[in-house]
C-alpha cells in the first residue's frame, strides 16, 4: 500500500516536472562559434552558418508559445571549435563524428531556471533526424543532410533539458 502511494507520488512529481520544463519561456538564444578556431578549412566551410542554424533550430522547437520578449530564460551556447575541427580532421568513420558545446541557461526572473552543462551529440544519435528515404550509412561529412541532422539533434537536446 505504501509502495503504491510512493509510486503514485513519484509519478505526479515526474509529470509536474515535465510540465514545468515544457512551460519554460525563453527570451534569448545566443550561439557562439569561433570559425577562425576551426583549423580544418573544409570543416570551417561546412559550419559557416552553424551559429544561426542552431539558434534557429532551437527557436523553431520553442515557437510560438515559449518565445517571449521579457521575463524568460537565456540560452547561451559556446560550440567547442577544437572538438569540431578535431572530429573533422580525424574522421575515418562518420559514426564517430560529433557536435559538442557548453550550454548555459540563466534567468533574471526565476532563480530555479539555471543550468550549465556540456552537451555532446554524436552522429549515431543524429541519425533519427535523417529524412525518410535517405540512407545514413552512405552520407558524407559534406552532405547537407549530415549537417542538418547534427544541428537538429543538438537543438532537440537543448530544448529537452530546459528546466
Amino acid at each position: 500500500m505504501i509502495r503504491n502511494i510512493l509510486l503514485a507520488g513519484a509519478s505526479v512529481i515526474g509529470l509536474t516536472a515535465a510540465a514545468w520544463a515544457a512551460d519554460t519561456p525563453v527570451q534569448e538564444i545566443d550561439v557562439e562559434v569561433d570559425l577562425t578556431a576551426i583549423q580544418n578549412p573544409e570543416a570551417a566551410q561546412i559550419f559557416t552558418n552553424l551559429s544561426d542554424d542552431l539558434k534557429n533550430a532551437i527557436a523553431a522547437r520553442l515557437a510560438p508559445d515559449r518565445l517571449v520578449d521579457t521575463g524568460g530564460s537565456k540560452i547561451d551556447i559556446n560550440i567547442d571549435e577544437v572538438e569540431l575541427s578535431s572530429t573533422w580532421a580525424n574522421l575515418a568513420d562518420l559514426s564517430q563524428s560529433k557536435l559538442k558545446g557548453l550550454v548555459n541557461i540563466s534567468s533574471d526572473t526565476d532563480g530555479l531556471k539555471f543550468d550549465n552543462y556540456t552537451l555532446t551529440v554524436a552522429y549515431p544519435e543524429a541519425t533519427a533526424f535523417v529524412p525518410e528515404g535517405a540512407n545514413p550509412d552512405t552520407l558524407t561529412q559534406d552532405a547537407g543532410i549530415y549537417y542538418t541532422a547534427l544541428i537538429n539533434a543538438f537543438a532537440d537536446q537543448v530544448v529537452a533539458n530546459l528546466k
